[in-house]
Parts: C-alpha cells; sequence; structure tokens
C-alpha cells in the first residue's frame, strides 16, 4: 500500500489583519513577527468577559477556557493561516493512499508539565478515553477510528473503518483534539478530575493560579520542546465581566489584548481609530453562527409550524445591525457563508413576514388568547457572550407582535451549559457554534440522532430525522469534494424544512490588541499556544 508523507520545518505564524468599520471589513497589513523585533519575556495582559467552567478542552468547547489551554495544552498537529497541518507533537507523518491508516511520529524528549515524559499512550488515552467521550466535535471526528495503537512510546498508528476526509485538519484543533496526561486521567471521571482547574499540559505555558472572579495566571514552560520559545515570560487572563471597563483597559494600556469572545462590537470603530491599537478580524474557517436551538421535545415547539412561525416573526437584519452592529451577516442556513468551500444557500429562506407568521400560528392551533398573546417562549443564554442580551430583547419585542410572550433567562456559563444541554429545560436557547472547519465535524454533531446526548455542543434540540443522518454519514465519508457539497446542500434542505435550529447571524471576529504586541496566532481556530507572541523592541 502507497503511503503520504508530510514533514515540515516549524512555521512561524503571520498575522495579516483586518480593521473593521462600521458593516465593512478594511485589509490592513501587520508586520510578521520575528526573533529580531521582539523583546525576550514580558507578561502579556488578555481580557476576559467572564470566568471558565475549567481548563480542559476534551471535555468542553466552552471558547473562553479554549483560549487558556491552548497555551497549556498541545495538539498533534498545528494549522497554519490557510489551514494547512504542519508539526506539533508529531514531527512527521504518513496516510495510506486508501486513507484509513495514519502513522505520526511523535517529537522525543517531549515533558508534560509535572516532568513525566509525554509518550504515544498519552495519545491514545486522550484521544480515545476523553475527547471522544465527552468533546462535542470528537465524537464526530473520531467515529471513524476502530483502533489507535502505540508500537513504541514515540509512534501512534490510527487505524480507520473508512475514509475520512477532515481528519488530518482536525487533529490541529484544541476543540477535538487536545493531547491530556494519561497519568493524570486513566481511572477517573475527566469531568470531575481536579486537574481540570491546575491543569498540566506539554506546552508553552504552564499553569500558575486560577482566582475567580480575577484572573488565571500562566508562566513560561522552561522545558517546552520548541526551542527558544515561548518568548513571553507570562500570560495573565484578566477577568472583566464589564464591557466598556475591557474596553478602557486596552486604552489605558492596563490590558494588551481583547480577544474576539471579549470584544464588544459596539466599540470596534472607536478602537479602530486609535493609532495605538490594531483591530483586526479573525477568519476562521471554524466559521461560527449565533443560533437559536429549539427543543423539539416539547409543545407547541414539536411543530415544525410553529418553528417556522418564530423564525418569520423574526427580523435578522434588525437584529445583525443592532445586536452586533452589522459586525455579522444574516445567516441562510446551517453553514456559515464564511465556509467557503462548504457553503450553500439550498432550502427554505426566512424572511421577516409576521403576517406569514400569524398565518402559521393560526393553523397550527395557537390563536391569540385574551390580550393578544397565544403562548410563551423561554429564550436563554450565556451571558458572557455580547451580543446575545441584545438579540435576546430584540426577538422579544419582535416576536410579541405576532403573540409569542418571550421571557428571557440570561444564565452565567456554568448554569447555561448545565441548564441548556445537561437537563434539556429551555424552550429556545442561543449560543453560538462553529458549522466548520469541515461540516462533517462542526455541522454534523448538533443534527444527528446518536447525538442526543446529556452534554454539551450535543444535538440538544433532540431533532432525530434518520434520512437526515445517512445524508450526514455520505458525506463525512466522500472523498470528491463537489459531491459531499451536494450532499451538503441537500442536508441544508431538509433542516430549513424541519427547523430544529434558527440560524440568526453567521459571526464575525473582530479583536483587538496593542500595536506593540505582534505574533499573534493567525491560524483557524485562534485557541493555539501563542509561543510566537511577544513585544516589539
Amino acid at each position: 500500500m502507497g503511503r503520504m508523507r508530510w514533514e515540515s520545518r516549524w512555521f512561524v505564524p503571520k498575522i495579516l489583519g483586518v480593521v473593521i468599520a462600521l458593516l465593512a471589513i478594511v485589509s490592513l497589513a501587520i508586520l510578521p513577527a520575528n526573533a529580531a523585533m521582539l523583546k525576550k519575556g514580558g507578561t502579556m495582559v488578555v481580557v476576559l468577559g467572564g470566568d471558565v467552567p475549567n481548563i480542559n478542552p476534551a471535555i468542553t468547547s466552552d471558547i473562553l477556557q479554549m483560549l487558556v489551554s491552548g497555551q497549556v495544552y498541545n495538539t498533534l498537529v498545528r494549522l497554519d493561516s490557510k489551514g494547512n497541518p504542519q508539526p506539533n507533537l508529531a514531527k512527521s507523518w504518513e496516510i495510506t493512499d486508501d486513507g484509513k491508516k495514519y502513522t505520526f511520529h511523535l517529537q522525543k524528549g517531549v515533558k508534560w508539565h509535572d516532568g513525566k515524559p509525554f509518550t504515544s499512550a498519552d495519545v491514545v488515552h486522550g484521544l480515545l478515553q476523553v475527547n471522544r467521550k465527552y468533546s462535542g466535535h470528537a465524537v464526530t471526528l473520531l467515529k471513524s477510528v476502530t483502533s489507535m495503537e502505540a508500537p513504541d512510546p514515540h509512534t501512534v498508528i490510527f487505524n480507520l473503518k473508512f475514509a475520512y476526509p477532515p481528519m488530518i485538519r482536525a487533529l490541529g484543533m484544541h476543540v477535538s483534539s487536545t493531547i491530556i496526561p494519561k497519568h493524570i486521567y486513566e481511572g477517573t471521571d475527566p469531568r470531575k478530575n481536579p486537574f481540570n482547574f491546575k491543569p498540566i499540559g506539554t506546552g508553552p505555558f504552564k499553569f500558575k493560579e486560577y482566582k475567580k472572579g480575577s484572573h488565571i495566571t500562566l508562566v513560561r514552560n522552561p522545558d517546552y520542546f520548541k526551542k527558544g520559545k515561548p518568548v513571553l515570560d507570562r500570560i495573565i487572563f484578566q477577568i472583566i465581566p464589564n464591557k466598556s471597563a475591557r474596553v478602557l483597559a486596552l486604552e489605558k494600556g492596563e490590558a494588551d489584548f481583547i480577544p474576539y469572545m471579549a470584544m464588544p462590537f459596539s466599540e470596534v470603530k472607536r478602537l479602530a481609530e486609535n493609532p495605538d491599537i490594531i483591530v483586526q478580524n479573525a477568519e476562521r474557517p471554524a466559521a461560527g453562527l449565533f443560533v437559536g436551538f429549539i427543543n423539539t421535545r416539547n409543545p407547541p415547539f414539536n411543530k415544525k409550524e410553529v418553528r417556522q412561525a418564530i423564525y418569520y416573526g423574526m427580523d435578522r437584519d434588525a437584529i445583525v445591525k443592532k445586536a452586533v452592529f452589522g459586525y455579522g451577516k444574516v445567516s441562510v442556513g446551517p453553514i456559515s457563508s464564511l465556509q467557503k468551500p462548504f457553503y450553500t444557500s439550498a432550502g427554505k429562506q426566512y424572511p421577516h413576514d409576521p403576517a406569514k407568521a400569524k398565518q402559521l400560528l393560526d393553523a397550527a392551533g395557537y390563536p391569540p388568547k385574551a390580550g393578544g398573546m397565544r403562548f410563551q417562549m423561554r429564550i436563554s443564554y450565556n451571558k458572557t457572550q455580547n451580543a446575545l442580551e441584545n438579540a435576546a430583547q430584540l426577538m422579544k419585542a419582535q416576536l410579541a407582535k405576532v403573540g409569542i410572550d418571550v421571557k428571557i433567562e440570561p444564565l452565567d456559563g456554568a448554569a447555561w451549559r448545565d441548564t441548556a444541554f445537561i437537563k434539556w429545560n429551555f424552550d429556545m436557547t442561543l449560543g453560538s457554534f462553529s458549522s466548520g472547519p469541515d461540516p462533517a465535524i462542526g455541522t454534523e454533531r448538533l443534527y444527528v440522532c446518536r447525538n442526543i446526548q446529556r452534554l454539551f455542543a450535543r444535538n440538544v434540540s433532540g431533532y432525530c430525522n434518520p434520512k437526515l443522518d445517512k445524508i450526514f454519514d455520505e458525506a463525512s465519508k466522500e472523498l470528491v469534494h463537489s459531491k459531499r457539497q451536494v450532499l451538503y446542500s441537500e442536508a441544508a434542505k431538509i433542516l430549513s424544512e424541519d427547523l430544529p435550529v434558527l440560524w440568526v447571524w453567521d459571526r464575525y471576529y473582530p479583536f483587538a490588541h496593542k500595536k506593540t504586541l505582534i505574533g499573534l496566532p493567525a491560524d483557524p481556530t485562534q485557541f493555539q499556544g501563542m509561543e510566537d507572541v511577544g513585544f516589539v523592541k
């Protein structure tokens, strides 16, 4: 059997930034980071909007913790600015011609932060026993893997029952493929392991402390396997719930970086006009959408006509304009328009049409009662997400006009995940979820029957359609891209008719940092280790 071999030098990321002006994206070239430009050492202060649920991406895809854990842990491969895999914990690999066997050759001399040696056994245990069981992305990514072998401490073999095109790129994503230590997690319930809050990784920075409501401190890993890295001595993640205070901290020099998940959309234009600050857009093939999951288990939401009426009753153009100040695009289906290789506009569309919404609700058996309302709908969301408060308030006003009495339920991150994804106690719950970097990983997980589980980032709507499952399954195995596009268009048609999820807008990812800070990761995930980040001399 023939093999395709991959071996490459370490990739030094470049940042190609873009300033987002109101309703437009303007390109701005940013100097690439290189050793001659950087001061050695220093502390970078990164702003977070709230506390993290844990620091272990193998058990949750929470974006706040992902940014932190991406500095502590590594993946087998690392993605460059175009989404191409580069060496990381794996220095090289081969893939058989039939795509059913991957052989990874691991870096030698890598140590966990507690001094224990990193080996192939960590890869096998972490991916199969933790990621595949508890990560919403990995459960889909690793479905094709029948077994993993560790023939020696520095070799890992993946055996697949069918070729799976997204595999190699997805192994560079912390959200699906973080390598965690076997000696820490074996024999424990990984969701309750105390090291979720004092993580031990192989990454460029080591965990020092986490003070809830205040900060998380990471310090340089002096034994990092990439010589001369990281550049910084310390990263402090400062927890600042108040949106205005986050921006003020950057303007006053008390913070260095506001990542996209903490950026108030209302302040993007103002920050872009500051000569000491650079505003960029993270162009992420992970391609997030803000969506509303509908709990299809309970009436009246178990009727697709009711779900369609809700969608017609929403003015999504107004939501994008007012909730995120134009930094987004009205969604047309389950795959973001920013995910260009797979984007499809196929399927039924739902422009704002209150008359149509009322007609559908009447026909479904929900006429107006005394006072004009037909039924109540609870909308919950994670209040650390900047845009969702505004979006929920707008939905409340819009849906009241068609007779739906919306009760808004803002929740802390942990309470939101528990209430919606574990207890299924919601009518509609709002959140941001990716449709990429490949629909087989980002999109499929939210709709297939097997993922109706009480775990985060699974099929929380409770929607099950065997015909749709078959299409997703075929698309994940298909090697010809054009045929995959056709299959995902068919999936979009089914979902746009049944509407277990309302796709509100495709999100943009503005972030801001000091002009003197360079080397931020240009990878598609934005979560990779900031080993090349530093301040100019």
